[in-house]
């Protein structure tokens, strides 16, 4: 069923057994981070849609040799010496990672390998993070044209995944499918897909400037790893894709690439649904049906910034029917799980202060550094960004603001105003376009006919019927 389908439902349910059903309060005595206990052990509901039971299900299979959770998985964990390595570099694979006897979840892919590699968090430290690597069935490089100068593209698909869990991360949740059909769709084109862990090993969520590096980082480790003997990839070509919060990543990635990346040559990026201001939009989401992504963001976010956690952490009900124990229950949960749980919360209920504490200036500024986007820099590459103009989540009036003014500084955009759906409406409605750029870029297909210098924004209707096969 589509995400948006599932929003349908979510919202009807929430309204049938009320807010006071989904969070039962509790009345725990303190507050502790470490050792409090999750409501719902996690994957008991699908990682990236609410479909109860499979996951658990699937863990228990005997004839499936399943990867363990990032936290309890050893190879989930950086080499001595790593902080040492340049970032990009990559500091271990594992090949065949996703090799059980019930074969692989998502059509069209073959293999998989991971790829942990050195990057950089939002203090511009050390960090390193983790991607997972699909491969086609009918790659567009073969073994017997790799010696023709083939060029394999590679496509970097940020999912919106949406929680502060580091065991929700996409590395872990793909070995039981994909919740779109997106990574299908490209893998059917013959593409290399790599989906990264862009939030980090501390599952920062919210955190766009980690993000950002992040991806880049992913991109360089693996076309690396393509050209190994492993793979003898000779040349590669690289894309970026992202919806909603992975549209944050994308485009975050898209700004600091110049500076960052120099040596990347990224063919394109698709954005949609960004969030170009969440400083502004992020306390709007309080006492909504998405109300988890107020809390997941705050845990997400300050998990880069010590201060601003403890500062967190201070204000928060020691004790009470909204604690500070049941608040950081949501760093055990899936996103989807977070929506659930906190659907229609008063979010700032869990506050001393009530909203007050969170406009404090330490928060308020953590926020502008990580939430404000277009203040990295000018993306190099051709883009394509589309939105709704009813979006619910992520106001158009701030996707517009950010484009006109990368337009006016000399970016490349062909930009699509939807005035069909909402939010969750567009990641369906917008996502055969965004392939057919993809297509224009990595293959040189031209379908949607961007603009080869400057910008064009233009005005679309069009509707996706969700049950439509995408290509």
């Amino acid at each position: 069923m589509a995400r948006a389908a599932w929003w349908l439902l979510l919202g009807a349910y929430c309204l049938a057994v009320g807010a006071e059903t989904l969070h039962p309060k509790l009345n725990n005595t303190g507050i502790d981070e470490a050792t409090f206990n999750p409501p719902i052990p996690v994957w008991k509901l699908d990682p990236y849609s609410p479909r109860a039971g499979r996951i658990g299900a699937g863990l228990a299979a005997a004839d499936v040799a399943y990867l363990s959770y990032p936290s309890q998985d050893p190879w989930y964990s950086a080499p001595d010496g790593w902080e040492a390595a340049t970032p990009g570099s990559v500091l271990k694979v594992r090949h065949h990672a996703y090799n059980n006897t019930a074969g692989l979840a998502i059509p069209h892919a073959r293999d998989t390998f991971q790829v942990l590699f050195r990057s950089t968090n939002s203090q511009k430290n050390a960090t390193w993070a983790v991607t997972t690597v699909f491969l086609p069935a009918n790659p567009r490089c073969t073994n017997s044209t790799l010696a023709s100068n083939c060029t394999q593209p590679i496509l970097s698909y940020q999912l919106p995944y949406d929680t502060s869990c580091l065991d929700a991360s996409p590395s872990f949740g793909l070995q039981f499918g994909e919740p779109y059909g997106e990574i299908a769709a490209a893998l059917a084109r013959g593409w290399w897909v790599s989906v990264p862990d862009y939030e980090g090993p501390l599952a920062s969520y919210g955190a766009n400037i980690v993000a950002g590096y992040i991806t880049l980082d992913s991109a360089r480790a693996v076309v690396n790893v393509s050209g190994s003997t492993e793979y003898g990839m000779r040349h590669a070509r690289v894309a970026l894709w992202g919806y909603s919060n992975g549209a944050s990543a994308t485009e975050t990635a898209a700004e600091f690439a110049a500076a960052y990346a120099p040596g990347l040559q990224l063919a394109g990026a698709a954005i949609g649904g960004l969030a170009p201001d969440v400083a502004a939009a992020g306390p709007q989401l309080s006492q909504t049906q998405v109300a988890g992504l107020l809390v997941q963001g705050l845990i997400g976010v300050t998990s880069q910034y010590p201060e601003q956690r403890a500062y967190l952490v201070s204000r928060l009900n020691p004790s009470g029917p909204y604690n500070g124990t049941e608040f950081f229950w949501a760093s055990y949960m899936s996103g989807w799980q977070s929506l659930l749980y906190f659907c229609y919360v008063d979010i700032f209920a869990y506050f001393i202060g009530g909203q007050a504490d969170l406009q404090d200036v330490r928060i308020v500024n953590m926020f502008l550094k990580e939430g404000t986007l277009g203040r990295f820099g000018l993306p190099n590459t051709k883009m394509f960004v589309y939105h709704a103009l009813d979006d619910d989540m992520a106001p158009i009036k701030d996707t517009d603001a950010l484009v006109e003014r990368f337009c006016g500084d000399g970016a490349n955009v062909l930009y699509h105003r939807n005035h069909w759906g909402g939010h969750n409406d567009e990641l369906t409605n917008g996502r055969q376009r965004a392939l057919d750029f993809l297509g224009d870029v990595l293959d040189g297909t031209n379908i949607l006919s961007a603009p080869a210098t400057g910008c064009q924004t233009v005005d679309v209707t069009f509707m996706q019927d969700p049950n439509t096969p995408i290509a």
